[in-house]
């Protein structure tokens, strides 16, 4: 009859172990990449980063001087003008609301089954660089008919729908570890050596969630990873997702620690009795 208990402790406890790992993963991925709101706020920074900003207002640029209907020898001498004006208008408010705007329909792609194209209408921007350079040219050149530019190319990725499915479940991973390892103590026939292996399964979650967040570029899919203009944007997202787990994850390996150490004293004092 011991024996049957002691099975059904360790099946609970491995359970236990499984939820405790992806626990932290979970609610980290729920709240800053699933919630648009989280991941906002994550991307925010990422509009001022150079690279990205010369992405969108070269991209404005060429847009500008695509446009047939403007001659040669127009464009020759908007060109300079804009590229030098191009820059200045990333600091505005319209640059800023164009990148929310554009990170909201990186979101919803990226929760889109298949490839999607990440559009964004660069209308805002060259109006904006045309009034600079229209100071400095004495006449008035045409707005483009269509001013939206395809930036990438947004893979499929079935783990973040998979992920999507049960985030919703996800803060709850963490009280029904406890609650299985607590269910696994009160039945386990060998309580004290059971509280070690609470212990060590603790242990083992916290140190899963360290190799997750030290590993994470090796999960995130190169197809994502390498992309255009999104690559910088998945990278710093990893970054922050190892920054934030790290910490976490060593403090679930140290509470496991110190309950497999509660469990090794309470069987040397039984021994020792």
């Amino acid at each position: 009859m011991s024996s049957a208990r002691d099975l059904l402790a360790a099946l609970l406890l491995t359970l236990a172990t499984v939820l405790g790992a992806l626990w932290l993963p979970g609610v980290w991925l729920h709240e800053h990449v699933i919630d648009q709101e989280g991941f906002l706020d994550v991307a925010q920074p990422l509009a001022e980063d150079p690279e990205v900003q010369r992405t969108l207002s070269d991209s404005a640029v060429e847009t500008l001087l695509d446009d047939d209907r403007i001659p040669g020898w127009v464009a020759d001498q908007v060109a300079p003008i804009a590229q030098e004006q191009a820059p200045r208008i990333t600091g505005t408010d319209m640059y800023a609301t164009l990148w929310d705007e554009t990170m909201a329909d990186l979101h919803e792609a990226l929760f889109t089954p298949g490839e999607d194209a990440l559009g964004v209408d660069l209308g805002p921007v060259i109006d904006e660089l045309l009034v600079s350079v229209e100071e400095v040219i004495p006449f008035d050149i045409p707005r483009p008919d269509d001013a939206t530019v395809t930036l990438a190319t947004i893979p499929d990725v079935p783990l973040l729908n998979q992920a999507a499915t049960l985030a919703p479940w996800t803060p709850w991973m963490g009280p029904a570890a406890l609650a299985l390892a607590v269910l696994a103590l009160a039945i386990a026939a060998h309580r004290r050596s059971f509280l070690i292996l609470a212990g060590i399964a603790g242990i083992l979650a916290g140190a899963l969630t360290c190799l997750l967040a030290d590993q994470i570029g090796t999960v995130v899919p190169d197809s994502v990873d390498r992309a255009d203009f999104i690559g910088p944007i998945v990278q710093a997202f990893e970054v922050r997702f190892a920054a934030d787990l790290m910490p976490q994850g060593v403090i679930l390996l140290g509470v496991g620690a110190l309950v497999a150490a509660a469990g090794l004293v309470l069987v040397g004092l039984r021994r020792r009795s």
